[in-house]
């Protein structure tokens, strides 16, 4: 850590609140030379400020953090992030953001997403798409709860913001060489500087060659691997004094084998022993890795984008413009039988395949701040078409009857149209009231068609198609008073929304699905100590979602069909405690700990897992699910990290050691309550030692992930009773291995 009115560069730092002692809280300013944290600036309001200052709950993570911690993509932010959870998929085109409960709980191309994903002020309009590299990052933002006042209607659970690096005034670059056991190779580096006075540019670059950490006995060959990369691009003009433009693109590949998913555990059963026979040399357990099966599994991804940012500074307001398109491409295939023997002897002569593509433009326009308060004001558009297809065979009763084929494709167009405004009042004294709000338009279209040459395995052919629209008005309020210099309380009511839907299934009949609303309450502390040496923040929160949409199954076809509706209710409330600390000048703590309790209220048809129905639990193939969890979230989870710098006063270089201790609790996978699902409680350690020059900018870092090689699954599902009966099966990611590597930077 640097010293003074500096921006933070190291930890995360959750913020929100609670009921502290505030006549602990002192005005003293710091004393002597002593270090002291220092300032974070975020955006989470639209503007720039400082983030003990804001009334929102947000967590912040510095580029330089994930660099230390080795975080190379969005889905392991939730290891220095405690509030944030990931819903693991069978594919990482699926996979989605789950804050404090609220998550996607389904992924039909007719429905948003819970957890809006950000990158540079541009909204993603697909989970999946929320994955990236975390190469050259700025910092992350996610703001915890409903957060549509300012950021729209698929935030209703919360946001993830990423925020690359800018260009720079002066020349400047960063080049660096990564490997990991396993054979994984990563490469990374970026450029900036000026071209003329008035103009700037910034080059990013990242590749990885990765052979993949699981075995599939079938061809024995490697999976889950992974090959990717990625370029970024920014140039940033100031074409006069009060006006500037920056225009970015991006465009990255990933091809890997995965997700190969292994079995875990088949219960006992008439076909248990035949079952585990046919694994063989695959022994399932919580363990097991490995998968011996005769589809490849594979998953192709293509992103690319473009935004161009316009500020017009007109001295007492600052007018902001954002203009962009993104597309995205997917095509992937898994293995659903999860054995050599494929019993429907399924092929799939057309992957299935998304192609989404989107543009959005945002106008702003936000006040300097004033006496009396400060404003931010703007206008919305957003519109996404987003086309799936796939073709699958089945042969099950060839040469009785042909094979079965069936051709399907959905076609998708969603328009979003809002206003939207936040108003700071400095009513009296140290105090604030905040009133927000945002009128939202929906339009809402699809066409979904199906061919089959025989009816027997799939279900019957044919077409659905319709559209609607929808319009919402979410409020906010807030109080927020400033007790002290070193200490700020605030409580807010925040009202979230996200959008209708559509089943885009031939079984659901092309029904619609109710908009999504929630009413959430929250009350805060940010609070200084120590001459500002330690910052301790609380919050307390409690949401409740009408309409919850999710899925579920009903029992059409040997797969069963899967569909989307409202489940009624859910309730989720907890507490969430951060710190940063400087004990002493070379020494930083920071940590955090959560308790969420997220609930299903209402959800008398609630699905029922394949190993339920398996089982006889379910004879209607519903299941009243009210009292029960909502998956991904554990109800205790935490993390401790820890940086310790020794100077070394002969030598050219410093050495940082560094460790991180993350923890959680018992965690469900899956919605129908199915207890083999759980994920029991688990700790993993990491370590690293770097040799930082003093005078030249190289770092040298070995480091070890999981040191004590504790096992655990960031997935687990029950197969289809027609596929894998009493089969369970999971995604063992790498890292619930111990990992050794070593990095190679420099920074010039």
């Amino acid at each position: 850590m640097t010293i003074n009115n500096k921006r933070f560069t190291l930890m995360p730092l959750t913020l929100a609140a609670s009921l502290l002692p505030v006549a602990a809280l002192g005005d003293n300013p710091p004393t002597g030379d002593r270090p002291i944290l220092e300032e974070l600036i975020v955006t989470a309001q639209k503007r720039e400020q400082n983030l003990q200052d804001v009334a929102v709950a947000v967590s912040l993570l510095s580029g330089k953090a994930m660099a230390e911690a080795q975080l190379k993509n969005a889905a392991e932010l939730a290891t220095l992030i405690p509030t944030l959870n990931v819903q693991a998929s069978s594919g990482p085109s699926t996979s989605s953001f789950n804050i404090r409960g609220i998550g996607t709980q389904t992924f039909s191309p007719g429905v948003d997403p819970s957890v809006s994903t950000m990158l540079d002020g541009v909204v993603m309009g697909r989970s999946g798409m929320a994955f990236l590299d975390l190469v050259d990052v700025e910092r992350v933002e996610v703001l915890r709860g409903p957060q549509g006042t300012l950021y729209g209607k698929n935030a209703s659970g919360g946001v993830v913001h990423i925020i690359t690096k800018d260009p720079t005034p002066e020349f400047s670059g960063t080049a660096a060489v990564t490997a990991i056991e396993e054979g994984e190779y990563r490469v990374d580096g970026s450029v900036a500087g000026p071209i003329t006075d008035t103009l700037g540019y910034r080059l990013t670059g990242f590749g990885v060659d990765d052979d993949g950490y699981s075995k599939n006995y079938y061809n024995d060959k490697k999976v889950n691997d992974n090959e990717a990369f990625n370029i970024r691009g920014k140039l940033a003009w100031q074409a006069t004094e009060n006006l500037d433009f920056t225009l970015a693109g991006d465009y990255s590949k990933s091809d890997c084998d995965c997700t190969a998913l292994s079995v875990r555990e088949i219960l006992p059963g008439p076909d248990q022993q035949q079952l585990l026979q046919e694994q063989l040399p695959v022994v399932p357990s919580k363990h097991n890795q490995d998968v011996n099966n005769d589809q490849r599994t594979f998953t192709h991804l293509h992103s690319s984008g473009y935004s161009l940012t316009a500020n017009w500074d007109l001295d007492e307001y600052v007018l902001t413009s954002i203009t962009a398109y993104r597309d995205w491409q997917s095509e992937s295939i898994v293995d659903f039988d999860d054995s050599p023997q494929n019993p429907l002897k399924l092929s799939f002569p057309s992957p299935p395949k998304t192609d989404q593509n989107q543009f959005s433009q945002e106008f702003r326009l936000t006040s300097a701040p004033a006496e009396w308060g400060s404003y931010v004001l703007g206008a919305f558009y957003f519109e996404q078409d987003v086309d799936t297809g796939n073709a699958t065979t089945a042969g099950l009763l060839e040469p009785i009857v042909p094979a079965t084929t069936r051709t399907s494709k959905t076609s998708v167009t969603s328009k979003n149209t809002a206003l939207f405004g936040e108003v700071n009042f400095n009513f009296w004294r140290d105090w604030q009231l905040i009133l927000g709000g945002r009128y939202s338009y929906d339009d809402l279209s699809y066409h979904t068609t199906a061919d089959l040459t025989d009816g027997i395995v799939f279900p019957a052919p044919g077409e659905a198609k319709d559209s609607l629209d929808n319009s919402d008005f979410s409020p906010k309020v807030a109080l927020q008073w400033n007790v002290t210099d070193s200490a700020m309380v605030y409580g807010s009511y925040v009202s979230g929304y996200k959008g209708p839907a559509f089943d885009t299934g031939l079984v659901a009949g092309g029904s619609s699905v109710d908009p999504e609303t929630s009413d959430s309450f929250e009350i805060g502390l940010k609070s200084g100590w120590l001459d500002n040496r330690l910052i301790v923040n609380v919050d307390v929160f409690y949401s409740k979602y009408h309409d919850f949409q999710a899925e579920t199954s009903l029992d059409i076809g040997p797969l069963g069909t899967i569909v989307v509706t409202n489940v009624g209710a859910v309730t989720t409330q907890g507490m969430e405690l951060d710190f940063i600390a400087l004990p002493m000048e070379n020494w930083t703590l920071s940590g955090g700990l959560v308790y969420t309790d997220a609930e299903i209220d209402e959800y008398p048809m609630g699905n029922c897992s394949g190993g339920q129905r398996a089982r006889g639990e379910c004879p209607n193939n519903f299941q009243d699910l009210a009292g029960g969890d909502l998956p991904y979230t554990p109800k205790w989870k935490m993390n401790l990290s820890s940086d310790y710098t020794i100077a070394l006063q002969e030598m050219p270089f410093d050495v940082i050691l560094g460790a991180n201790l993350r923890a959680q609790d018992d965690v469900l996978y899956e919605l129908s309550q199915d207890p083999y699902t759980k994920q029991d409680a688990y700790a993993i350690v990491d370590l690293r030692a770097v040799l930082a020059g003093k005078e030249e900018g190289y770092r040298v870092t070995a480091f070890v992930k999981n040191v004590f090689d504790k096992n655990y699954a960031s997935l687990i599902y029950a197969n289809s009773p027609a596929l894998l009966p009493n089969g369970y099966i999971q995604l063992v990611p790498k890292y619930a291995n111990r990992m050794a590597g070593i990095e190679v930077r420099y920074d010039f």
